[in-house]
């Protein structure tokens, strides 16, 4: 449902383009309120706009006017030298693919001509793999677009025509250009996270709270704390993909902190960052932002790294729902998966929730893990019935199956038959359906296969993409399965599936 007038936003830039030499066009291919929630967004924004030779411009594919009209001044998609993508659900391809329909982009690169935009997809689904894409987009970021973001834009500002820019974009560190083929590409990882410049001024929407518009966090100022994650768990991507681990100086945080409650008029701090409670100045951090006035939140925290000083300052800073990933509650299993979480560390963390005074808990599994047996099964439902137990606090399990990942180190693992999946969560459901406060939440099964297709998938998955995007949802990839006679939906659990060979070797 579009707006009833047009979105009224803190920090937005709009440039005279008489005077630019780059237009460059930033979009995220699904909904206004998912990508305002993105740090991506706000770091390559202020990048860009910091150049006086380039504009950028955001397109949304939901809740905005038009998804081929920028939100600071209606300028066409096609209008802009670059387009920009942020993939980071793999079926959000389907919308990226819609915008460039709309805005009379040619899909495919091979019909694109020299008054075509130059398109360029970014985020952890194509820096994981990027080959069931190839077909539509001219240029891959592998990794941390930070610093490349502005190569980007020198090359194609200094060259002479689009087969130019192509070329030149080929020879920067970290970007994949499929045209070119080759035989390598490196992956770009910023090491100190403090030399980077950070968004102060980030863009906030002038909604009411609790608006379908506002982003996830609320109005808060997004402070990234760390990247990466010491913990490299099998099944995980940013695990894997973002190594190693590197945090911003207690100091710096300050400082940014500062500066943006100058320039962004909120008062709150969403910190971002995977295992924050690995940091040694957490506690030190989030005590600071609380006593300048501020609330503070934070996401998942691992269970082990819960205190009560933390938690306690975390009340005071507004946070009342504590979430943490058991993955599952076989020790056994967790051990497996290069977890490391004992029951105890569960547990520990829970009573010390309720003690200052959580009153929700949000709890994250996977079912159909490698090794998985029906025990492990059954040790998730006891450890969530064990929890409401010895808790008042409301619980929501989120259950999700395992979707193998490229560039992890269970990329090769098969995911499980639908059918199979649909009857551990429905065993999961009926087991917890009578335990007083708890809800069960769970990813479409359909979504994970199509996610779990994607992720692995190959070049030739293509053709399915462009014709599922024709029809929209899940009947559109069922369609395009049956009307390309590539199979998709079944292809993360076929034996054959790497028989050609494993597509993303070359990422290094």
């Amino acid at each position: 449902m579009l707006p009833p007038r047009p979105l009224k936003e803190f920090n937005s830039i709009v440039k005279n383009s008489r005077n630019i030499d780059i237009l460059f066009g930033y979009c995220y291919p699904s909904t206004y309120r998912a990508g305002m929630t993105g740090l991506a967004l706000q770091i390559l924004y202020s990048t860009l706009n910091a150049r006086d030779d380039t504009s950028c411009e955001r397109y949304f594919r939901h809740q905005t006017q038009s998804p081929v009209l920028s939100i600071e001044s209606n300028r066409p998609l096609r209008n802009n030298h670059i387009i920009g993508f942020t993939l980071t659900y793999e079926e959000d391809v389907l919308n990226l693919i819609q915008m460039l329909q709309i805005g009379k982009i040619p899909v495919l690169v091979e019909d694109r001509t020299n008054d075509d935009p130059i398109v360029i997809v970014g985020g952890p689904v194509v820096s994981s793999n990027p080959e069931p894409y190839v077909d539509f987009v001219d240029a891959f970021v592998i990794g941390e677009g930070d610093i490349v973001v502005q190569e980007i834009v020198e090359a194609v500002k200094n060259a002479g025509s689009r087969d130019g820019s192509i070329a030149a974009l080929a020879k920067l560190n970290g970007l994949y250009v499929p045209k070119v083929k080759p035989t390598s590409v490196s992956h770009i990882t910023i090491a100190d996270l403090d030399s980077l410049n950070y968004p102060v001024n980030q863009i906030i929407p002038d909604v009411e709270e609790g608006s379908k518009l506002e982003p996830v966090f609320g109005k808060s100022f997004l402070l990234e704390v760390t990247r990466g994650c010491g913990h490299s768990c099998r099944f995980c991507l940013i695990g894997h993909i973002c190594q190693p681990r590197r945090t911003r100086s207690l100091e710096r945080l300050k400082e940014l902190v500062e500066l943006g409650f100058e320039k962004t008029p909120v008062k709150k701090v969403s910190l971002i960052g995977s295992s924050l409670g690995d940091l040694d100045g957490l506690e030190d951090l989030v005590s600071w932002i609380v006593t300048h006035g501020a609330e503070v939140s934070v996401p998942s925290l691992r269970a082990d790294s819960v205190t009560k000083n933390l938690l306690e300052y975390l009340i005071k800073g507004g946070q009342r729902t504590l979430t943490i990933a058991p993955e599952t509650g076989s020790s056994k299993l967790r051990k497996s998966i290069g977890k490391g979480l004992t029951d105890s560390d569960i547990e520990r963390a829970v009573k010390t929730a309720e003690s200052v005074g959580y009153n929700s808990l949000k709890l994250y599994f996977i079912i159909g893990l490698p090794g998985e047996t029906d025990a492990d099964v059954d040790s998730t439902i006891r450890m969530i019935q064990d929890i409401a137990r010895n808790s008042t606090m409301r619980i929501t399990a989120s259950v999700n199956p395992f979707v193998p990942k490229a560039r992890t180190r269970w990329e090769l693992e098969p995911q499980l038959e639908l059918d199979t999946l649909r009857g551990i969560l429905r065993h999961v459901e009926s087991e917890l359906k009578n335990t007083p406060r708890v809800t069960v939440e769970s990813l479409d099964l359909r979504s994970a296969r199509i996610q779990a297709a994607l992720s692995i998938g190959n070049r030739s998955l293509g053709k399915v993409i462009r014709t599922a995007a024709t029809y929209g949802g899940y009947g559109g990839w069922r369609r395009a399965e049956k009307e390309t006679g590539i199979s998709l939906l079944s292809l993360a659990s076929d034996p054959e599936r790497f028989s050609n060979g494993i597509p993303w070797t070359f990422l290094k």
